[in-house]
């Protein structure tokens, strides 16, 4: 297990790297019967391009293996509408199946606060589909406070399910 969370900025080398993993756990969920992502939705090309803005981080183990990744951005009016503020609004937090039960999305969470507070924000915000269960638990035992259910932009209404949850922390 890595003993801490070596999250660097991620490049267009990662891009390919992140869509891969991001359609492997889309076709788990499929699979599991978890309603949030579809595989194929969220393509490299627009990978590459939020890499290029700065947006994404990677995780990779000694032998180079992309193992978790996470994007931050600092505005989000798609999701939170008029309640867009400025925030580290944490998106596409993913760890490899074979990571599991490292604490790993713990550790992520943590490096996503910190970048947050070194960016002089104090308000960390994120979102998930709002039938799931096991992240509406987790994301509330790791102190996010559910703010309120809102609609899921219609560009991703494919997934039967038509509303997310919106959910702060705050970090100071």
């Amino acid at each position: 297990m890595p003993e801490s969370a070596p999250m660097i900025v991620a490049t267009q080398d990662d891009a390919e790297d992140i869509a891969k993993l991001r359609d492997r756990l889309a076709q788990w969920m499929v699979d599991k019967g978890i309603v949030q992502w579809v595989p194929g939705e969220y393509p490299a090309a627009t990978v590459a391009a939020e890499v290029a803005r700065g947006e994404w981080f990677v995780w990779r183990d000694e032998t180079h293996a992309l193992i978790a990744v996470v994007r931050v951005v600092w505005r989000d009016p798609e999701f939170w509408g008029a309640d867009d503020a400025e925030a580290g609004y944490i998106h596409g937090l993913m760890v490899a199946p074979e990571w599991r039960g490292h604490d790993l999305g713990d550790r992520i969470i943590q490096f996503c606060a910190d970048y947050t507070l070194a960016n002089g924000i104090t308000r960390q915000r994120l979102d998930f589909a709002a039938n799931n269960l096991v992240l509406r638990k987790y994301y509330t035992a790791q102190g996010f406070i559910e703010l309120r259910e809102a609609p899921l932009p219609p560009r991703f209404h494919n997934h039967g399910t038509t509303n997310i949850v919106l959910m702060e922390k705050m970090l100071a």
